[in-house]
């Protein structure tokens, strides 16, 4: 662990105090169900704190993504006149601002707590997907089977056969 672990880990904890001086009582069944998970699972917390830090960082990046095109709009620079046809045909020629890359999260040399963290957040958030796909898979097709098919007997084809073809 080094000293940008530590400071991510420490801001973490701060904000997590400041929640809890302030928040509502928890729900007693809510924090036996999590205390009894970490027990079986006693890594979570580590993977969970790893996982907020990662998510808390792309918050702050897209939050000043927002921040940059809110002022380009304000400058005149987000709404180009002439409309999409007027962009097709060269109406709006000025060049759009140029996007800043956005610089990945540092690797440290030896591993320790950010280096992993963005692979545990995107371990997570692929395992979410994934479940969320299958699951609509599934509801898609009982919801399929339940659908009556539809009647079209009353289709009007207006005077067009497919045999006269």
């Amino acid at each position: 662990m080094d000293h940008n672990d530590r400071q991510a880990i420490e801001g973490l904890f701060h904000k997590l105090a400041t929640v809890e001086q302030s928040a509502p009582a928890r729900d007693a069944e809510a924090e036996a169900f999590i205390s009894q998970r970490i027990g079986r699972q006693p890594g979570a917390p580590y993977f969970m704190a790893q996982t907020i830090v990662v998510q808390e960082q792309a918050l702050e990046q897209a939050q000043a993504r927002i921040e940059q095109l809110e002022a380009q709009v304000r400058q005149g620079g987000g709404a180009q006149q002439g409309g999409f046809f007027g962009k097709l045909f060269g109406g709006a020629s000025a060049p759009a601002a140029p996007r800043r890359p956005v610089a990945p999260p540092a690797q440290a040399g030896g591993g320790g707590f950010l280096a992993g963290a963005a692979q545990t957040a995107m371990g997570v958030a692929g395992g979410m997907m994934l479940a969320n796909a299958i699951g609509g898979m599934f509801a898609g097709e009982a919801e399929a089977a339940e659908a009556p098919a539809e009647d079209d007997m009353g289709f009007d084809d207006g005077g067009f056969d497919d045999s006269e073809f």
